[in-house]
């Protein structure tokens, strides 16, 4: 054979095998880069969430402006008085003694709550302690509008409210003004740690309708898994005299937004601050919404 042929031979056979050589080499720094971005993508999604950090600025016992898309909220609960009694559900228990009809206590509140600016919002609610297991005296009917400044370290809320009593015939409306400090001890606005949900909030305010009436707030509660309870107590000086009025709740989550609730409540509240004592056991309701 000729060497021009047998070169010609030998070309025809180690060329193919070379190209492909080629192009694997030319693909596998891609396919290594690949398998590199894909190892490093599956460890971020497999890492687990960060709970060593506490909870970001409370939502419950410190109102705070609408987190995440929704501009507003609407929020349901025991009442509008405090952020914490927003977390109690609204309860409806049903009474009847030996011989006697069957009686009903109600506590709800509703608050509309919406940003103005980033440290700034407004709160618009209505109230009722209604009921007719509770003479006319202890009803409670309000409507209330508050305008909160987040000026760190302090949290300051002005507003205004009108509270009636069953008959409407003991009224009062006040302009209030409330603060409250933001963090610096455990458990102040956030919980104790992820592994104890337990935190508290004081206020200081000042009613003006009648005079002036200054006051104060102590709200706590502890969660743990569908299981909470809470207890908010607030004491008014009242024509030199110091008036008070606790409440507290125990409530079981049933399903979604139903829970079994225990509470009771004890003391002298606005707008009358006619003594008044409860204990039942009954259903309540929590909503928070967004739009």
């Amino acid at each position: 054979m000729r060497a021009p042929a047998v070169v010609a031979a030998v070309a025809t056979l180690l060329l193919p095998a070379a190209r492909a050589a080629a192009q694997a080499d030319s693909t596998r720094p891609a396919t290594d880069s690949a398998r590199r971005a894909s190892a490093a993508d599956s460890t971020q999604r497999a890492r687990p969430p960060d709970t060593t950090r506490p909870a970001a600025r409370d939502t419950t016992l410190r109102p705070a402006a609408p987190a995440g898309t929704a501009h507003w909220e609407l929020l349901v609960g025991h009442s509008y008085s405090s952020a914490r009694a927003l977390m109690q559900p609204a309860t409806l228990v049903l009474e009847q003694e030996r011989g006697a009809p069957l009686y009903s206590v109600l506590d709800a509140g509703a608050l509309l709550r919406g940003s103005l600016q980033p440290r700034t919002w407004l709160e618009m609610g209505l109230r009722a302690r209604a009921g007719s297991a509770r003479p006319p005296t202890q009803r409670a009917y309000g409507a209330m509008a508050r305008l909160f400044a987040d000026l760190d370290p302090i949290l300051v809320a002005a507003g205004y409210e009108y509270l009636a009593d069953g008959h409407f015939v003991a009224s009062q409306s006040a302009a209030t003004l409330e603060l409250t400090p933001l963090g610096g001890a455990p458990g102040l606005g956030t919980w104790v740690s992820p592994a104890l949900h337990l935190r508290w909030r004081p206020w200081l305010g000042l009613s003006w309708g009648h005079g002036a009436r200054p006051y104060g707030r102590l709200a706590a509660e502890v969660a743990a898994g569908r299981v909470e309870a809470g207890v908010e107590a607030t004491g008014w000086l009242v024509e030199g005299a110091g008036v008070g009025f606790v409440q507290g709740d125990l409530s079981v989550q049933l399903v979604g937004g139903l829970y079994l609730t225990a509470s009771g409540e004890a003391g002298r509240a606005p707008p009358t601050f006619v003594a008044t004592g409860h204990v039942g056991i009954g259903l309540g309701f929590r909503l928070a919404a967004g739009f």
